[in-house]
């Protein structure tokens, strides 16, 4: 190799040496048009969400009409029930009658009662009186007992089809559920876990006009402009613990077909001390989110890469934003039973602790990944893990 190509590549060297590497730099333009998207996806979410609901009062419209019919069809059954119950008490009283009558008819201690009491008629006209009765009798009880035995052929019909029915109706008002359930998990899904797309969009509109009022310029990397510290290394986000629930594209254990962006983190009680997962700078600090509670978002730079971890169901925040952290920082206490009523996405005491690349508070999920990557947490419900 030549003196003078060996020249170029040391002054190649030199020049990638002491240019400033930036890794995943994020800019106030950046953040501009993450904000359109946003507002986009806002506007489809929302056209989406007009859609489902039409669908959903539709389909609910439908059930209301299906158990209306079912619960007609089980009270024809009891009546149709009831009716040949009753039906089969006169068919049993007609027949007691019948055989009663009979019995006077029949030819009994070697004479024919019947043929008795027709002679025994004063006249001839008597006789054509008693004939007729007599007859009359017999063919109207066999007539009432027809009658009477063909409605309940024709109840036990009307039960067998009204049972039939009530199947059907069963099984669709089944489907109609089954439809519900699918449509309100795609809507769920319209919906960015721990905060909506309208939080989303009012708060980076709030973090511009501040990155603006800092004097950001529009292409300059925004962790330089709010002064991002940088650290070395991680540390857990609690003292002690252990793991309940895994980073996952399908949170079957929760809401099937749902998403979640992180690892749940327990065992110690609310009102744990939470710190912060490496040295950074506090990005954005949302109350009482209707999924996630309390939630505080820090930026860090870790080894020349950019991250960003959120701490998601806390019982009360610690910090602010803007403010620098260290692993010994407390980003606040661990909620958990006492947050349920405002916080619909927890049950119980734990800590929500997600992992994102880049300077990513906003449309989180997009750039999350699974904090295993990074922690080496034991396995769910296997072990715990300490600082």
């Amino acid at each position: 190799m030549g003196d003078r190509v060996k020249k170029i590549i040391v002054v190649l060297l030199l020049i990638v040496s002491i240019i400033p590497m930036k890794v995943e730099a994020k800019t106030l333009n950046d953040y501009y048009n993450e904000l359109a998207a946003l507002e986009k996806k806002y506007n489809q979410a929302n056209s989406s969400k007009r859609l489902s609901q039409e669908e959903l009062n539709k389909i609910g419209n439908e059930i209301v009409e299906i158990n209306n019919s079912i619960e007609k069809a089980q009270n024809d059954i009891v009546k149709a029930e009831k009716d040949i119950k009753k039906s089969n008490e006169e068919i049993a009283n007609k027949k007691k009658e019948t055989d009663e009558m009979l019995k006077f008819l029949q030819v009994s201690n070697g004479g024919n009662a019947y043929l008795e009491y027709l002679f025994e008629a004063d006249s001839y006209t008597d006789f054509i009186y008693r004939y007729a009765i007599v007859t009359q009798m017999s063919d109207h009880n066999n007539k009432l007992m027809d009658e009477l035995e063909d409605l309940i052929d024709n109840l036990n019909n009307q039960k067998k089809e009204l049972k039939e029915k009530q199947v059907t109706l069963e099984s669709k008002r089944k489907e109609l559920n089954d439809k519900e359930t699918t449509i309100r998990a795609n809507v769920n899904k319209l919906t960015e876990e721990g905060t909506t797309i309208e939080q989303d969009i009012a708060d980076l509109k709030k973090q511009i006009k501040k990155y603006k009022d800092m004097g950001c310029s529009m292409n300059q990397d925004i962790s330089t402009c709010m002064n991002t510290a940088s650290g070395s290394g991680w540390n857990y986000p609690l003292v002690y613990g252990c793991v309940t629930s895994e980073y996952t594209k399908n949170r079957e254990d929760w809401n099937p077909g749902s998403e979640h962006h992180g690892i749940d983190l327990s065992c110690v009680p609310e009102g744990t001390n939470v710190y912060a997962a490496a040295t950074g700078t506090v990005a954005r600090v949302v109350e009482r989110s209707s999924c996630g509670g309390n939630m505080v978002w820090v930026y860090h730079i870790i080894n020349g890469k950019a991250y960003t971890t959120v701490y998601m169901h806390l019982l009360s925040i610690s910090v602010r934003e803007d403010q620098q952290v260290t692993p010994s920082t407390i980003i606040g206490r661990m909620g958990g039973g006492s947050t349920a009523s405002y916080d619909y996405c927890t049950g119980g005491a734990h800590l929500h602790f997600g992992m994102a690349s880049g300077h990513n508070a906003f449309g989180f999920n997009s750039y999350s990944f699974n904090p295993r990557n990074i922690f080496n947490f034991p396995p769910i419900y296997g072990g715990y893990f300490s600082r």
